[in-house]
């Protein structure tokens, strides 16, 4: 097999084997921890999630906030269209967006769920915040959840509202390459207090709130 390119799924480092159906390095934490994640010899425990986005971090935080929740789980990146502009502004097209990942990556992958992720900008009072909407959909029924939110600066809200999307400009302020699919804009403004990582997680775990199985009466999703 040529692991040319390939980087470790776990750890990110360069991937030197195959096993448990992921690229791995030879660390023995991340072959224990795909082993884990496979959730038996055939992975017959597993539960595989559809996650509109092959960005790394989106993916991430998919398996880990559902992992909270269902246990063993395969997060699978699907590229998909979010059918909405590279960066949503204000709640309504932020949350079709997610929708529209959730949606689409369902349709392309065999999973128990379409996870979507979008980051938009959301104005309060003359305050413009960056907030994560997740939604979690099932073929029938999708539910929703968002992040914390933090002010952006002035600068990269006059960016977004003249259509560059807000990663292009974080990567300009931070000079961090790819920001977004890293620690993010807000792992730059915090000093990695808080990551990108985190709000992302943050808004799948909330999405899936309704989903948990001591709620679903209040949320009548029996």
């Amino acid at each position: 097999m040529d692991f040319k390119d390939k980087k470790c799924e776990i750890c990110g480092k360069k991937a030197e084997t195959f096993m448990f159906g992921r690229f791995l390095c030879l660390d023995e934490k991340c072959i224990e921890e795909a082993r884990r994640l496979r959730g038996g010899p055939a992975g017959h425990k597993l539960r595989v999630i559809a996650v509109g986005s092959t960005n790394p971090v989106k993916i991430k935080a998919v398996e880990e906030g559902t992992r909270k929740i269902l246990g063993s789980v395969n997060a699978v990146g699907v590229d998909v269209d979010s059918g909405v502009s590279k960066h949503p502004i204000g709640f309504e097209e932020t949350y079709i967006g997610a929708l529209n990942r959730a949606k689409n990556a369902l349709n392309k992958v065999n999973a128990l769920y379409g996870v979507g992720i979008e980051a938009g900008l959301i104005e309060i009072d003359g305050h413009y915040l960056d907030i994560h909407v997740c939604v979690v959909f099932d073929g029938l029924t999708a539910t929703v959840g968002t992040s914390q939110g933090f002010e952006y600066p002035k600068e990269v809200v006059e960016g977004i509202k003249k259509g560059i999307e807000g990663g292009v400009i974080a990567e300009e302020i931070s000079g961090v390459k790819d920001i977004g699919k890293k620690n993010g804009l807000i792992g730059y403004l915090t000093d990695d207090n808080i990551t990108r990582l985190d709000l992302c997680r943050d808004a799948v775990i909330m999405a899936m709130i309704p989903r948990m199985r001591k709620n679903a009466d209040l949320y009548d999703l029996l």
